[in-house]
């Protein structure tokens, strides 16, 4: 093996070998601690030596000779031609005494001829504090102490064995081996012995072969150092390699019943090993003594060992991740803590981010219980908090096994309390039972007094103090939070919905409507409570649009964005909101949520997100946008295809499948909805009523003529199902004008027009512009003569009232059409305003549709998702006049389309022909006017616009 890192220490046997040949003794000393490469430099000596004349002799010291055969190569004398000899005497600590003192009287009286004698000796093991070994170190002329290799050693002892890694994998591999090259070599040979070796440079190669058994060799090696050492130092090493990580020599010493002086002693003698076993460096090493101790006990005493070892790291406040191993091992046997030292540990590792650990750890203390044991129930309630982001599906399993082990009611509440909220409305049944559990199914919802026992009805009378808490007991605040709850459970029940609007005036007497000081935030309980209220109250159509308004501005004021979560109240919230046209304050508090998510590296809670904000985005009359969102949301979305360990889109996103739909269906975007359908045909929920219905919806434009018939009553089922389950809003999923242009495609008007007209009764209850316009256009599209145009004016007098310009945009033009088909005066004008906003529409969407690249290279959509031209044009031209509109030289449009810039050009001169325009100048107006066009005419019923 080429030394690394040796040069100096080379010049200093060359500088010795000079001295030797003007006829001086010479004595080198090479030390060092094991596996530091003393035999591979009294190699190099060998060879050195032989380049500049010496007669070399060899010899090792052996354990099992206890002596050092020195007269077989011939006598340590210079021969007849005068030629000076090199004795090079390996490990002389495991020489007997015979030998050491042969060799003191060699240097005494070395002879007429040159002698240069180099001695390695390892540092640490007991057999070098003899006395014979000690006064041949002292007599050494140079000392050279073999150091660990750096950086640059390591990634060249890497190199030879063709592994390259980057500074940080390579600094990973010098901190685990201590730059030991012994261990290096060691951690290569376990690679040799795998199929990934030759692979090349990989940021896991380290972990790989750590994972792997240590070598025999190394095993011997390392039990070799610790021979000849008192039988406690052994001892100790053994514990100190099954504890792991960073441990105070007095804990190490009880594990290893040693009393504080025996462990000083121990901690003493493994420091001049180079072994730190209190900060467990190098793990390597440690990982190969900890393999030779389990080896050498007994089941029996391994299990008492890490039991005592978990005891005694818990009582010391080691840090959580290193107590739970040892109880992974063989179980917390009959320590009375292990449970609870478990289920705080789940606690930390869980608010630390590791989910798995946490589930893990709950699950091994669950074995130490029997079925009707009560603290089962309790460790069933914790695994199931744990798993709330992990596994929704296994956490209501897991809520219905502990409810039946608590005895006390307010134990069954606090459990239902902490169950995600929105769960309660896509797991309807496992809700109902989880309610009836806890022994308030049957009544109406009801909340803990100050007694533990008792419960009372909510106070009317309670509101919002200044200070933000509004209930002082922790008992009020659990009863809030299951009162919440409850009533989502129950949305589909129109006398619920009465009912919740009811309680949130008597609950907040519409303070946040009033114009004087703001009221403060109250507590996240009643926040929670508020937004069911207030959601509630938009299902059922018995709240204003203002009112709601309102309500969802101010939740979203004081309900913090980085604490977003999927299931928390904020989908409801932003549900609300976004059907009552309240865009801007969502859209500032769902960017800060995206944030927290994408630092955070949450897939679920970014798709979560995006879908939240593509939903606003298309009730806000923002499509290009909205199509952005939803396909990236549609693409961060786990995939059962290649990911079957992820959960895919199901009931439990309900709010992330109606939002992906409603983008899918108004944008008209093939590939969207292909991939959603894809996935929810995926996922287990694909047969409950939010994802049955949103699979018809999305097949719609995908059936043949023939078989229309039966997916129009597929989606009308699926429609009633969703919303006796309280899953499906009117105005949130409009079902309803969706099912309009498939009922007229199989010829039935009648039916489509009374679906539209009860689309619009519920519109105009509800107040919100944008939905009441749309519908009555829509309606006024479906039905002939004059009370069409006066349904198409009142549309546009509705939508100038809101913010949604591309509704205006829509009705503006079917209303301008209809006149001008009619003889009617003022069709002019009002197509002219028309292609005004369409101007400016169309600017946005050709920013997004030319920003926007394919989410993902694995089932990418093509380029053209939103369309931005008229039929006129091929697609080559439509993306040239969507690249000069957006400011882009005739060069940028070459390399962006991956043509020639003649070949953009030609494009260019085809299109001021086709569009009577002079030149760029007057193109892009035209293009931008186009665009806006192509979006007024996308989504349900354009081909009578």
């Amino acid at each position: 093996m080429r030394l690394l890192e040796r040069t100096k220490n080379l010049d200093t046997v060359r500088c010795a070998m000079n001295g030797v040949q003007t006829g001086d003794t010479v004595l080198m000393a090479v030390t060092g601690t094991p596996g530091m490469g003393r035999s591979a430099f009294l190699d190099a000596v060998a060879v050195h030596a032989e380049q500049h004349g010496f007669v070399v002799r060899r010899a090792r010291g052996s354990r099992l000779e206890q002596g050092l055969p020195l007269g077989h190569p011939g006598p340590a004398r210079p021969e007849a031609t005068g030629r000076p000899v090199a004795l090079l005497v390996d490990d002389l600590q495991r020489a007997g005494e015979p030998t050491l003192t042969r060799l003191t009287a060699l240097l005494a009286e070395p002879g007429p001829g040159p002698l240069l004698m180099a001695v390695s000796v390892c540092e640490g093991e007991f057999a070098t504090e003899m006395p014979g070994v000690q006064e041949i170190l002292s007599a050494a002329d140079r000392v050279i102490r073999m150091g660990p290799l750096g950086t640059e050693g390591v990634r060249a002892l890497l190199g030879e064995r063709g592994i390259v890694l980057a500074d940080d994998q390579v600094h990973a591999w010098t901190h685990a081996t201590g730059g030991n090259p012994t261990l290096i070599i060691s951690l290569l040979e376990r690679l040799e012995r795998l199929e990934r070796a030759g692979r090349g440079a990989s940021a896991c190669l380290l972990d790989i072969a750590r994972a792997q058994p240590a070598p025999w060799s190394l095993r011997s090696r390392v039990a070799a150092a610790l021979t000849g050492h008192p039988e406690s130092v052994g001892r100790f090493a053994a514990c100190a390699a099954l504890l792991g990580g960073e441990t105070e020599t007095h804990v190490l010493a009880r594990l290893a019943d040693l009393d504080p002086v025996e462990g000083d002693a121990a901690a003493r003698a493994l420091i001049r090993l180079g072994w730190a076993a209190d900060r467990w460096t190098p793990p390597v090493l440690w990982d190969c003594v900890r393999e030779a101790a389990e080896e050498g006990i007994s089941l029996t005493d391994r299990d008492r060992l890490h039991r005592r070892a978990a005891e005694l790291l818990h009582a010391s406040g080691a840090p959580a991740e290193r107590v739970v191993p040892h109880f992974m091992e063989v179980g917390p046997g009959d320590w009375t803590e292990a449970a609870q030292v478990m289920r705080e540990t789940a606690r930390e590792v869980w608010r630390g981010g590791d989910d798995a650990l946490a589930i893990r750890c709950l699950r091994r203390a669950l074995r130490e219980f029997p079925s009707y044991s009560p603290q089962r129930g309790d460790l069933l309630a914790a695994l199931a908090d744990v798993e709330r982001n992990a596994d929704t599906s296994a956490m209501l399993r897991h809520v219905g096994q502990a409810l039946p082990l608590l005895d006390a009611v307010p134990e069954r509440a606090a459990v239902v309390a902490r169950v995600p909220l929105t769960l309660f409305l896509s797991a309807p049944h496992a809700a109902s039972e989880m309610l009836e559990q806890a022994g308030v199914g049957r009544t109406e919802p009801m909340v803990p007094t100050a007694g533990p026992m008792a419960w009372a009805a909510p106070k009317a009378s309670e509101t919002s103090e200044a200070s933000g808490i509004s209930e002082a007991s922790e008992a009020s605040e659990l009863g809030l939070r299951l009162e919440a709850r409850v009533r989502l459970s129950r949305l589909g029940d129109p006398a619920a919905q009465a009912a919740a609007v009811q309680r949130l005036r008597a609950l907040d007497p519409e303070r946040v409507l009033d114009p004087g000081p703001v009221p403060g935030p109250g507590t996240a309980a009643r926040r929670e409570l508020m937004a069911v209220l207030v959601f509630a109250g938009v299902l059922g159509g018995r709240l204003p649009a203002t009112e709601v308004a309102a309500r969802t501005r101010w939740l979203l004021e004081h309900e913090p964005a980085s604490a977003a979560s999927e299931y928390t109240a904020s989908a409801l919230t932003i549900a609300s909101a976004a059907v009552a046209e309240a865009s801007e304050p969502a859209r500032c508090w769902l960017d800060t949520a995206l944030e927290t998510a994408r630092q955070r590296d949450d897939r679920r809670l970014r798709t979560a997100v995006l879908s939240w904000r593509a939903l606003t985005a298309v009730h806000a009359g923002r499509p290009a946008d909205a199509w952005a969102d939803a396909r990236e949301a549609c693409a961060t979305a786990p995939d059962p295809a290649r990911d079957p360990a992820g959960d895919s889109l199901g009931d439990h996103d309900w709010l992330t499948v109606l939002s992906l739909t409603s983008v899918a269906v108004e944008t008209g975007d093939t590939w969207l909805a292909e991939r959603l359908r894809d996935r929810l045909a995926q996922g287990q929920g694909a047969g409950q009523p939010v994802c049955g219905l949103a699979l018809r919806v999305l097949q719609i434009p995908l059936t043949a003529e023939r078989e229309l018939p039966a997916l129009a009553a597929d989606v009308r089922d699926a429609a009633r199902r969703a919303e006796a389950a309280g899953w499906c809003n009117r105005t949130l999923f409009p079902v309803d004008v969706w099912r309009a242009p498939l009922l007229l495609r199989l010829g039935d008007p009648e039916a489509a027009l009374r679906l539209l007209a009860r689309a619009c009764e519920r519109a105009r209850r509800f107040g919100a512009p944008a939905a009441l316009g749309r519908t009555l256009r829509m309606w006024g599209t479906v039905v002939r003569g004059r009370y069409a145009l006066s349904l198409l004016a009142e549309s546009v007098a509705v939508l100038r009232e809101s913010s949604n310009h591309l509704e205006l945009g829509r009705s503006l033009t079917a209303y301008g059409n209809r006149l001008r088909a009619a003889g009617r005066p003022g069709s002019d004008e009002i197509l002219a305003e028309a292609d005004r906003i369409a101007e400016a529409t169309g600017e946005a969407v050709l920013r997004r549709w030319n920003a926007s690249q394919p989410p993902s290279p694995h089932g990418a959509p093509p380029c053209g998702g939103v369309p931005v031209a008229g039929g006129l044009l091929s697609d080559t031209e439509r993306r040239v006049a969507s690249l000069v509109a957006l400011g882009h030289t005739n060069q940028d449009a070459a390399e962006a389309l991956g043509v020639t810039r003649r070949a953009v050009e030609k494009s260019l001169t085809r299109l001021y022909h086709r569009l009577d325009v002079d030149g760029r100048a007057g193109l892009v107006p035209v293009v931008r006017r186009m665009a806006g066009r192509a979006v007024f005419g996308s989504g349900v019923l354009a081909e009578r616009l």
